[in-house]
């Protein structure tokens, strides 16, 4: 359930330190790593503590797989090669060896349910038209043709518009996978996921690796996992302010990301076609995972304070904690889960991390 304030101005409450008069034991070395690298055109950085190995390898083998499946800048990966295919007389066949492409379609479905339809992979075609149609300074673009194509469940007549098939052998073993798309104008981009779920795969190798702690930083988005052995790796900033105004998270086993108005300029609502215009400043959400965390803070910034408030109400039981700023009747307000303000820190009680 999300908790609602009027927020007049952020502060953290002032904590007083005294130095303690005893002479310190000389600091032990701490034994990690350091990783950096680009993951769909945006950075990443993973902290690792406790742990020595080196796992280059593994991470950029984990990386290069969902590039390739799903970067659509590069017309060799899977994903723009289905997005290309026009024939209408067969289906789109491959096989899925790392069973990540389906893992990630079918998790976008029921992400696509789950936010009442506000995440949507199919209006790749509407941004570029709104793009197109503002360069040229027209006021809209012909939004009941490009609704004939777009639609993850269905187009606006009720058709289904692509649907994925995944075959086996004696109904046991996978053998191949198939897409069918009724019209060849549809397309698919699962960057925000894909992007995510390659992190969120990091992670859980790590996880199993027995990493005693790490942070995976994407952008602004972030993970933290294990124990807190450097207690300022699970420290986040929410990103409200970039100034001691901001607020902080204390992260453990969870993923947060976040969107701002300004973010939400580039956006269109996929219920009816239109760029987002609605009372919503800024989305921050704690989840389970990167990938869920990207799509509900892109979705409720989106769909607004009472669809978000809807989200609640039907999902009481949800894991995915939010924090909201909106403006109403000329005022900033708040409004937030009680699992998002007990992770909340005070800006003032903690070292910058």
């Amino acid at each position: 359930m999300l908790r609602t304030y009027i927020v007049l101005v952020i502060v953290g409450l002032l904590a007083v330190v005294v130095p303690s008069c005893k002479s310190k034991p000389a600091a032990v070395p701490m034994v990690g790593r350091y990783y950096t690298g680009v993951l769909f055109g945006k950075p990443y950085a993973i902290d690792v503590v406790g742990d020595s190995a080196d796992y280059r390898a593994s991470i950029d083998s984990i990386v290069l797989v969902y590039e390739s499946l799903f970067n659509t800048l590069d017309p060799n990966s899977l994903l723009a090669r289905i997005n290309s295919y026009s024939s209408r007389d067969s289906m789109f066949t491959f096989v899925d060896s790392t069973h990540a492409f389906g893992l990630v379609y079918d998790w976008a479905k029921d992400l696509h349910r789950n936010t009442l339809q506000y995440y949507d992979p199919t209006i790749a075609p509407l941004k570029r038209a709104w793009l197109v149609t503002k360069s040229k300074g027209e006021l809209e673009p012909n939004l009941d043709s490009l609704y004939a194509f777009v639609g993850f469940d269905h187009s606006d007549k009720g058709e289904v518009l692509i649907d994925l098939n995944e075959l086996t052998s004696d109904g046991y073993t996978y053998t191949k996978s198939q897409i069918r798309k009724t019209d060849a104008r549809v397309e698919l981009d699962f960057t925000i996921m894909a992007g995510a779920a390659a992190l969120d795969a990091v992670g859980a190798f790590f996880t199993e690796r027995g990493v005693s702690q790490f942070r995976i930083k994407y952008g602004r988005s972030v993970i933290c996992g294990g124990k807190a052995i450097v207690d300022t790796l699970h420290v986040v900033p929410m990103g409200i302010g970039y100034d001691t105004a901001d607020q902080y998270l204390r992260l453990s086993g969870a993923a947060y990301a976040a969107r701002t108005a300004q973010d939400k300029m580039g956006m269109i609502d996929p219920t009816y076609g239109y760029p987002v215009s609605n009372e919503m400043v800024f989305v921050g959400v704690a989840a389970p995972t990167l990938v869920e965390a990207e799509v509900f803070s892109e979705a409720f910034i989106v769909m607004g304070l009472d669809r978000a408030s809807d989200y609640y109400t039907r999902n009481e039981q949800s894991r995915i904690e939010s924090f909201m700023l909106y403006e109403r009747e000329e005022q900033l307000q708040s409004a937030s889960t009680e699992g998002f303000d007990r992770i909340m820190l005070h800006a003032d009680s903690v070292s910058n991390p």
